[in-house]
């Protein structure tokens, strides 16, 4: 005969399974918001690397703005170039500073800076010069200097600069950008198997608990005094429990040891026909069998010596 487990050990395995349940699935929204997070500081470091690379080319734009208006002015001496050069160059020193502000916590990129920012002197100085050389009219000298090599190669080393610059900045969006999604992928992942744990467990002790609930209900109270059973709110005998709960038909007979005892206390108390004044105390006198105060004539299967 199978007997189901007891009642303390499948409570706390309910409690256990429900309690690990709720803790992957809280662990699993947590996941889910540090995953949110990490999508979100990505996207403003996206942002500011791509404020970084408009201010680098906002700066040689500066550069190529400088020097057009250096030509410009000495081929024509109009004050529109010269005014064109004055306020680039005005623009180099600010957008110098805000590169190095945002390359603080970059040494790489802060070397290539000082590489560019030393570069940018020599060109303020050789712009500077052939302006000065064109204002005391001596345009051949100033067309000199800009058709000597000196100043082109400074250029070229400037956009090779730049260029670096923008790379870097590329590669490390690039690093980030894979590191945040496979970040994300890990957690996607591991929130989805920590959700179907949580929901196996959730539903073991479901299936834990209405299987407590069923055994619960399939108890009966019995009394140990009358073997009565308490059913509905009264006390009925186990037979109208049996047929009012599962709709039972049954027949009663008596067992070979409870003969055996009835028999022996006929012959101790009975003898010489004599009818005991008490029933014989049985050690399972079923419920449905009489008093022997009814007289023997009401037992039929019992057969005296």
């Amino acid at each position: 005969m199978k007997t189901s487990r007891p009642l303390l050990l499948s409570r706390s395995l309910v409690v256990i399974s429900l309690a690990v349940g709720f803790v992957l699935a809280a662990g699993s929204a947590i996941l889910s918001t540090v995953s949110t997070q990490g999508v979100a500081v990505a996207s403003i470091r996206a942002s500011t690397t791509q404020d970084t690379l408009l201010e680098i080319n906002h700066l040689l734009a500066s550069l190529l703005d400088a020097e057009t208006g250096q030509r410009g002015y000495i081929l024509t001496g109009l004050d529109d170039y010269l005014a064109l050069y004055t306020r680039a160059a005005a623009r180099l020193d600010e957008q110098l500073a805000g590169l190095a502000h945002r390359f603080e916590d970059s040494p790489a990129q802060q070397a290539t800076l000082e590489r560019i920012n030393r570069l940018v002197a020599e060109k303020k100085i050789e712009l500077s010069r052939t302006i000065e050389l064109r204002r005391a009219n001596k345009t051949g000298a100033a067309l000199h200097i800009v058709d000597a090599a000196d100043g082109l190669n400074t250029m070229n080393a400037l956009r090779d600069a730049v260029r670096d610059l923008e790379q870097n900045e590329l590669a490390q969006l690039a690093y980030n950008s894979t590191a945040v999604s496979r970040r994300a992928t890990f957690f996607q992942r591991l929130g989805a198997g920590m959700l179907v744990v949580a929901c196996a467990l959730g539903g073991a002790g479901a299936i834990l608990l209405l299987r407590r609930m069923n055994e619960l209900e399939a108890m009966i109270t019995v009394c140990a005094w009358t073997k009565r059973v308490k059913f509905n709110g009264a006390w009925v005998s186990f037979e109208d429990y049996l047929r009012a709960r599962f709709n039972l038909q049954f027949t009663h007979g008596i067992s070979e040891e409870a003969a055996a005892d009835l028999r022996s206390e006929i012959r101790k108390e009975g003898a010489g026909g004599a009818i005991p004044s008490s029933p014989p105390a049985l050690k399972h006198r079923p419920s449905f069998v009489p008093a022997l105060n009814e007289g023997p004539a009401h037992h039929p299967s019992i057969k005296h010596a």
